[in-house]
């Protein structure tokens, strides 16, 4: 839809977002799920550099509260796949969390790389003013631990290139009552969870709704209902050309990957085949 369309039409959910990731024809933002973890080890701040590197538009991290706390990236309940400590994250500090080497077990080559809290990432996204953020919140939050990473957000001046997310409903609204000016996404991985999901993303003001990757193919009106709710779409996590190729048909408007370059390339060729000739 045009700007000039936009202009004379109802508003749509997803004008909440910020005007630079806000839908576009003919344009699929890429999304670096963790970072680019194809290439680093997810959610450190090597993945997000790679992300950069890669070119994305917006970097997917996971958010869960260590036991002092403090907000920390990291997507697994437990610590251990990704830093060997055999304990949930929950009962485990922040700075335990932080000494633990979070890189070894992707390649010897990133021993070293650390479990970032919220604050460390956001003072890099401070310092890359061009990347788009999506924040999922892991499990259910309440507003008042809501408040400490949307503090961060503002403070590090993110808020104009974030978007928040989560499964849970009663996290989404968490985020909703502690910042109704930043952009809210629901995420949902089941078709019972499409039972009443319009009436749920109204409630909760969200700006969209991001299914997991098979759900636009196995129910292809899905996108296409979203899109005509207004509703900005980011189906996750798709990293083959096939998946690209069915999400791209189905309408969305971002695909949350973990091969962010591989994906630019293959947008580049597909949905912009002239601009990628002229550029060759």
């Amino acid at each position: 839809m045009s700007r000039t369309l936009r202009a004379t039409s109802r508003a749509l959910p997803s004008d909440r977002l910020p005007e630079t990731l806000r839908p576009e024809p003919g344009h699929i933002r890429t999304i670096a799920h963790r970072g680019d973890s194809s290439s680093a080890p997810e959610n450190t701040i090597a993945a997000f550099d790679a992300a950069v590197a890669a070119g994305c538009d917006l970097i997917e991290i996971d958010v869960r509260i260590a036991s002092d706390g403090v907000p920390v990236i990291i997507h697994d309940g437990s610590a251990l796949r990704t830093t060997g400590i055999d304990a949930e994250v929950a009962l485990t500090s922040s700075d335990a969390l932080g000494a633990a080497d979070a890189g070894s077990w992707f390649d010897p080559g990133f021993a070293g790389a650390r479990v970032p809290t919220f604050t460390e990432v956001a003072q890099w996204g401070a310092a890359h003013p061009d990347v788009g953020w999506l924040v999922e919140f892991k499990g259910s939050w309440t507003a008042a631990q809501m408040d400490g990473p949307v503090t961060t957000i503002r403070r590090h001046g993110l808020a104009g290139r974030t978007i928040l997310q989560g499964f849970e409903t009663e996290t989404v609204a968490a985020a909703r009552d502690v910042a109704s000016d930043l952009p809210r996404s629901l995420l949902v991985f089941r078709p019972e969870h499409l039972n009443g999901l319009m009436e749920r993303l109204q409630e909760l003001g969200a700006a969209g709704c991001n299914p997991i990757g098979q759900l636009p193919m196995e129910m292809p009106g899905l996108a296409a209902r979203l899109r005509e709710a207004g509703y900005s779409v980011y189906p996750w996590t798709l990293d083959e050309p096939d998946e690209w190729g069915a999400a791209g048909v189905a309408g969305v408007d971002g695909v949350i990957t973990n091969r962010p370059g591989a994906f630019r390339t293959w947008h580049s060729l597909r949905w912009n085949p002239p601009a990628a000739a002229m550029a060759s």
